[in-house]
């Protein structure tokens, strides 16, 4: 999965000063004009490029717009050679007017000189959407796309299992979620309560909830913090249940193993973003109305913070000539309440605040019992911490991390990530300082 994820992330105004000196400097405001402004007149024809299934919402919009259309190309997702693509084709001069960018990869295209500052366009409907996915597409106050997606975490649970196993509440806490799991191990050893993580994408989303960070800024320079007391709880948690057997390190609800483990009912619950709901109901379809969802387990009795996995904004790229109407499209995408109806059924949990009270989402969910499983998506998404900022080199943490948790334990991929992101940074050219 490429996320997020996603993630509530902002970069803070003195980190811009520092990616702004490594040459995303073209990015003038003199760019930000509309058609009519730069003395464009006549039909306006922009391309789109992106992975998600975007395509019906660009013939909604290509229907109720015949002045400017829109032409959807689809790419590779980013972490497999999207970006790359999309950034060969803006410096060949040959690139779109927009692009799907995952939140993550907002600051690292920016330092590509990738994505314009559309804060211009942009303002004036910004407050549409929720406060985290807006910080999430924003840098130094300067926005750089148009939030689509969010990925607000829950815990999917087997009712029937926990039944079998005398649990009568999903678990409140972690606290909570280890007990159940001690209790479920000391009945049938081979049954695991969970799936520990086993990318760095999960470890992100998982420290997220703390309100911990992976970067900040001090002075003139990034700090790299991975290894900080949040991430090192999550890590040493998780690794003391592999340790025990607790839970299973068999991926996630599209991994084979997973599923076949679900399938002959030795694993009880999955943690993961509302969108995690389509791995189940396709792959699991057996399993309908066995399957329940349940707030994520918090670190402190009541204290209501989740998470978020996943998620893309609509960015405008360097060198696009009508960034005024890109806007207007990416706007439409987001927030149309049509659009937003698409985008839902296609498996996109909506960034929009009216489009999270879409009736569809109001719906009982025949999978989950008819459980109305899109308040309870709404509540996660505004809970997620607005303390995450985001740096230049996440892809990099995330590939390092998922192969470091793969080779070892969690504790020691948290260190040994701290020192590569380290020297990341500073083979980009940018001040770092080991946090």
């Amino acid at each position: 999965m490429d996320s997020t994820t996603i993630r509530t992330r902002r970069l803070l105004a003195l980190a811009t000063a520092a990616v702004m000196a490594f040459g995303v400097g073209a990015c003038s405001s003199d760019q930000n004009t509309s058609a009519a402004e730069s003395g464009q007149s006549g039909p306006v024809n922009m391309e789109f490029w992106g992975w998600a299934p975007y395509e019906k919402i660009v013939d909604q919009w290509n229907a109720s717009h015949p002045i400017i259309k829109v032409t959807f190309k689809k790419i590779p997702s980013g972490g497999k050679g999207g970006y790359t693509q999309i950034t060969n084709a803006i410096t060949a001069g040959q690139g779109p007017c927009l692009a799907q960018i995952e939140y993550q990869a907002i600051p690292s295209m920016l330092v590509k000189n990738t994505v314009m500052d559309i804060t211009k366009d942009a303002s004036a409907d910004i407050a549409k959407y929720l406060p985290s996915a807006v910080s999430a597409s924003s840098i130094g106050g300067k926005i750089y796309g148009i939030p689509v997606d969010v990925g607000p975490m829950v815990l999917f649970y087997r009712k029937d299992l926990f039944t079998k196993y005398g649990i009568t509440e999903p678990p409140a806490t972690w606290a909570e979620y280890k007990a159940d799991a001690e209790k479920v191990a000391a009945a049938d050893p081979s049954v695991k309560f969970g799936n520990a993580p086993s990318e760095g994408n999960d470890l992100a989303a998982y420290t997220l909830q703390t309100g911990q960070s992976w970067y900040s800024t001090s002075g003139d320079s990034w700090t790299v913090s991975i290894d900080n007391p949040g991430t090192r709880k999550v890590a040493a948690f998780w690794q003391d249940l592999k340790d025990k057997g607790l839970v299973t390190i068999t991926g996630n609800a599209w991994d084979p193993k997973f599923n076949k483990a679900a399938t002959a009912g030795k694993v009880l619950t999955f943690v993961n973003a509302s969108w995690a709901a389509g791995g189940l109901k396709s792959d699991l379809k057996d399993l309908s109305g066995k399957w329940a969802v349940a707030p994520m387990p918090t670190w402190e009795a009541g204290d209501g913070k989740s998470s978020s996995n996943g998620g893309s904004a609509t960015s405008v790229m360097t060198g696009c000539k009508t960034p005024g109407e890109a806007v207007q499209f990416a706007d439409f995408l987001s927030s149309d309440p049509q659009a937003v109806k698409t985008g839902i059924t296609e498996g996109l949990y909506p960034a929009s605040k009216a489009g999270q009270d879409d009736p569809s989402l109001k719906a009982g969910d025949p999978y989950f019992g008819g459980q109305q499983v899109g308040d309870l998506y709404k509540a996660s998404a505004a809970q997620v911490p607005s303390t995450w900022t985001n740096g230049p080199t996440y892809q990099q943490v995330e590939s390092d991390l998922s192969g470091a948790m793969g080779k070892g334990t969690l504790p020691d991929a948290v260190t040994k990530v701290q020192a590569s992101t380290v020297a990341a940074i500073k083979q980009l050219g940018l001040s770092v300082t080991d946090g």
